[in-house]
């Protein structure tokens, strides 16, 4: 199967157009409501990073700005196109020639990322990770194109994610990657569907292909997936509800190649997730990975730059994480992340204070410590702390 490369200058024409319709709604004083939406925003992400504290520190910078413009046809059609577009620059973009490329790299079957722009010390790179029609009339919905097809019930590691894997340590990307892909799905009652997805890819071998069918009991939801995930046969389980007063989730998939040759073995990946908020507003998070592929061992560095799929969401076979927050003021959040690999005994910790400035503006501060020696999977990223204001539009 062919991969195309999508012209960003056939797209210009339309983005104009749709704000040339979003000024005259703005300036119709008429009560209609309107049929064009514009939303996104604009942040300044700054970033220290080093390995020992005592030694090189690198600088850099992040611009990013998101565009997410939406247009209801009818009562039954609606289309959506999402874009983001962000500025690098800094010492890791001068000491790191590569960055450019790796930021963007689109794995989609349409190429939907652009580098107009690439110096010495700064780049420019733009990325439509949401571009898709939606046809929705009486039980049936039908999406077409690049959108998130989220099957995820935990927070950390979602092996039932099977096309939207993504990374817990990208914070700063709140909508997660997309796929293109065809979506079909079937409401059998209020609080049961059925649904199909097909993702396509360069090859047939990395398409794929998954039913899920989502029903409810005993006050809890429930999910069974299966179908062909690239070069594996999957079939997953998952689970959403109340055990007691806590929140109860979690997800298994098993894989199983479908050819001898791919020399991979099976794996069951496997989470369970337990929250809680206590009177006082405390919230308690905690989580475990199983992945019975991963290694008991040192298994190498982590590469966060890589594309996540069920089978490498854990590279060892036991990950714990633990989390909290608490609202100190109603205007400042607190919060503390930690993941630990008892196999190679590497760790991660994650400090971060919120402050919401006004209704639209906001600061995080925050900071991502990793340790470990540097076969682990964590212990080569050493620190970097963040800052970013963020004002939505």
């Amino acid at each position: 199967m062919r991969r195309f490369k999508f012209n960003l200058f056939l797209l210009l024409p339309i983005v104009f157009i749709f704000f040339g319709n979003i000024s005259l709604i703005a300036q119709d004083d008429s009560d209609e409501p309107s049929d064009f939406f514009v939303k996104g925003y604009l942040k300044n992400l700054q970033l220290i990073s080093f390995q020992d504290a005592g030694g090189e520190w690198l600088l850099d910078n992040i611009i990013h700005n998101r565009l997410n413009l939406k247009w209801y046809a009818n009562d039954y059609l609606n289309f959506s196109l999402e874009m983001r577009n962000r500025l690098f620059y800094g010492e890791t973009v001068k000491s790191f020639p590569a960055y450019a490329d790796i930021t963007g790299t689109d794995y989609g079957l349409v190429d939907m990322n652009w580098i107009p722009v690439s110096k010495q010390s700064f780049f420019l790179q733009s990325n439509i990770d949401r571009a898709y029609v939606e046809y929705a009339r009486g039980n049936w919905e039908l999406r077409v194109g690049r959108q998130r097809i989220n099957w995820g019930q935990t927070f950390v590691w979602n092996p039932n994610d099977v096309f939207n894997a993504y990374s817990f340590f990208d914070f700063d990307y709140e909508e997660r990657p997309g796929s293109d892909a065809v979506l079909a799905r079937y409401y059998t009652g209020v609080t049961s569907s059925a649904e199909v997805a097909v993702a396509f890819a360069d090859s047939l071998e990395a398409s794929k292909i998954a039913g899920m069918y989502r029903f409810n009991r005993w006050s809890y939801d429930f999910q069974l997936i299966g179908g062909k995930i690239a070069r594996d046969w999957m079939l997953g389980f998952g689970w959403s509800g109340q055990l007691g007063t806590a929140g109860f989730k979690g997800e298994l998939t098993w894989l199983q190649p479908r050819k001898k040759e791919f020399e991979e073995d099976a794996a069951v990946v496997a989470t369970v997730s337990v929250d809680y908020t206590f009177k006082n507003q405390l919230y308690l998070q905690s989580e475990v990975i199983f992945n019975s592929s991963g290694s008991s061992g040192s298994p190498g560095a982590f590469n966060f730059f890589q594309q996540l799929s069920t089978r490498n969401l854990s590279l060892t076979k036991f990950s714990f994480f633990l989390q909290s927050s608490y609202p100190i003021t109603p205007l400042i959040s607190a919060g503390l992340a930690g993941i630990y690999s008892p196999n190679d005994q590497s760790a991660f910790i994650g400090p971060s204070f919120d402050f919401s400035l006004s209704d639209n503006l906001g600061f995080l501060l925050t900071g991502q410590v990793f340790s470990g020696d540097e076969e682990s999977q964590y212990g080569s990223a050493g620190t970097i702390i963040y800052s970013r204001l963020k004002w939505s539009f």
